[in-house]
């Protein structure tokens, strides 16, 4: 399904430039005995002991997760996004990541000046609906532990 307001690579529809975006939640990590790792991502009302997680969505339509980053402390969770979302591949440099990587401040003028949307939860549920969220499970091996 392409759509004038989508850009169309490697078999899928951005929305913009990046082929991901950073969104920043609370979340609850739980290791399974069959060598998984199940987060389970709090839109809305999380529980009183959570984590803060760092999602990282394919920019393109359904919002598919990509990975997860859990992290003791919020702080620690931005610091992470700062470090990361410049990084993110553009599909103007066929899906590769910026040689000159701009400090952060200026990125987040860039993506004002292109009028780049950030990841909206709410899109992907009905209307009306409570205490959204969702569960991501990656394989141990992949998990890099919480920060």
């Amino acid at each position: 399904m392409t759509t004038k307001d989508t850009i169309s690579f490697q078999g899928r529809e951005y929305f913009d430039d990046r082929m991901f975006v950073l969104y920043l939640c609370k979340g609850k990590v739980t290791v399974l005995p069959d060598n998984t790792v199940k987060t389970k991502i709090y839109h809305e009302d999380p529980p009183d002991q959570y984590l803060w997680c760092v999602v990282t969505y394919r920019n393109c339509i359904g919002y598919p997760a990509f990975r997860v980053d859990s992290f003791y402390k919020k702080e620690d969770a931005i610091s992470y996004i700062k470090l990361i979302e410049p990084q993110s591949p553009l599909i103007s440099l066929n899906g590769e990541s910026p040689q000159n990587l701009l400090p952060y401040d200026d990125y987040l003028i860039w993506k004002k000046k292109n009028n780049f949307k950030e990841y909206d939860y709410c899109s992907l549920y009905t209307p009306g609906g409570e205490n959204a969220r969702e569960i991501i499970i990656q394989a141990k091996a992949n998990f890099k532990g919480i920060r």
